[in-house]
């Protein structure tokens, strides 16, 4: 008894399966919708409290912004921001374990850090 399944069950006719038809003006609001939305998206920009934002207009000096919520035309502005009121503390030779009115630092000497070799070869010690 010799049972074979027939070849054509497993013939498919790809040109047979329904595509769907979107109109075209539909796909052109799509893609419209979503070039006006990231062109808004590129359009505004935050300021931190701590920054400056200099505005380059095609790569030219154009404003300086002030800190907040900010507009520059797209495409054709550019924001560089900069730290200016940032302040960046190194300690050399001691070490504070509470900063404020009556700082406290550590009663243990850091010696070994405070000495330093200066560009000049000299030694510096630093406190």
């Amino acid at each position: 008894m010799d049972q074979r399944i027939p070849d054509s069950i497993f013939e498919f006719d790809v040109t047979k399966i329904p595509r769907p038809q979107i109109p075209l003006k539909t796909i052109l609001m799509i893609v419209g919708g979503i070039l006006v939305a990231l062109i808004l998206f590129d359009s505004f920009y935050q300021v931190q409290p701590e920054e400056v934002g200099v505005v380059l207009r095609f790569g030219a000096y154009n404003r300086t912004t002030d800190p907040g919520l900010r507009f520059k035309v797209p495409l054709a502005e550019d924001v560089i921001k900069v730290p200016v009121q940032r302040q960046l503390k190194q300690e050399f030779g001691f070490r504070t374990l509470e900063a404020g009115v009556q700082s406290r630092y550590a009663t243990q000497g850091y010696v070994a850090e405070s000495l330093m070799l200066t560009g000049d070869l000299n030694v510096a010690v630093v406190e």
